[in-house]
């Protein structure tokens, strides 16, 4: 997949949806640390998928949804949230496959719905969902690992 695109081509926040997991990472890539280290940036989304809050959460774990639900709250009009862990050295965990449906039902109790969770990791770019047979939410598609 390629994920190069210039700065004309990221969604403007409350403007443009967001329809594509590249829209999603255009975003989140203006926000990641480098050098890469260990980090999650979390894209929250209203209703029609326009970008609405972008913040920093701890490292993928169960105690970090609770962080993305409590700062979900304080804005309104969340609707979903696409979440981007970086891990700059085992991409995947044996722990992904029930921390993506760990993840699905907790924000989905909150009223949001996890859109996507991607992993930047040693490699490339890795989707949990797929672990999972969760089907693509990107109405155009993307390949994802």
């Amino acid at each position: 997949m390629q994920l190069a695109s210039s700065i004309l081509d990221v969604p403007r926040p409350l403007v443009d949806p967001i329809t594509s997991l590249v829209d999603a990472l255009s975003v989140v890539s203006l926000s990641l640390r480098r050098p890469r280290r260990n980090d999650t940036v979390v894209l929250a989304l209203d209703a029609q998928r326009r970008g609405l809050h972008l913040f920093r959460a701890l490292p993928m774990c169960a105690e970090t949804l609770h962080h993305i639900v409590s700062q979900c709250s304080v804005v309104s009009g969340i609707h979903g949230v696409v979440i981007t862990s970086v891990r700059p050295t085992s991409p995947l965990l044996a722990t992904d496959q029930q921390l993506v449906v760990t993840a699905q039902h907790t924000l989905s109790a909150a009223g949001i719905d996890l859109v996507d969770w991607v992993i930047l990791g040693a490699g490339g770019l890795y989707c949990p969902r797929t672990l999972c047979g969760m089907p693509d939410p990107w109405p155009y598609g993307n390949t994802c690992v």
